[in-house]
């Protein structure tokens, strides 16, 4: 067996296997890299500042088939009108009432809305689903 220095093992090595290029991750993890942060960034950000949020004030019983429910609208854009749907719920969180409520345009924001929501049951809570522009 025959001593061969580490140089001469590597060029042998080289000249038998050819020499890999350990630099196609290193442009695979970059490319990667310059889609995908852009791409979160902006995904972080537009899931963060929705068109509309909305909190929910009070809701009170009016009487068996009525609940009466004050959220707050706060719109990026306080010139569009919205559609919230607007939920009344029984005890056992079956929903016993559902209306979809027109916002119009306002010149406050944030605005403070009261709506009644017709119920088929008595309602114990109430809720907003959702707002949305006005298509």
């Amino acid at each position: 067996m025959s001593q061969e220095s580490p140089s001469d093992l590597e060029n042998l090595l080289k000249q038998r296997y050819g020499k890999s290029s350990n630099n196609l991750w290193k442009y695979s993890a970059l490319l990667l890299l310059a889609i995908g942060l852009p791409w979160l960034m902006w995904s972080a950000w537009y899931h963060s500042n929705p068109p509309a949020r909305v909190s929910l004030i009070s809701f009170k019983p009016i009487d068996s088939r009525t609940i009466e429910i004050t959220f707050e609208l706060d719109r990026r854009d306080p010139a569009s009108s919205q559609i919230c749907t607007l939920v009344a719920r029984d005890f056992e969180k079956n929903i016993v009432g559902e209306i979809d409520f027109e916002v119009p345009a306002s010149k406050t924001n944030p605005q403070k809305i009261t709506a009644e929501i017709p119920t088929r049951l008595e309602a114990v809570n109430a809720g907003v689903l959702e707002c949305r522009p006005k298509q």
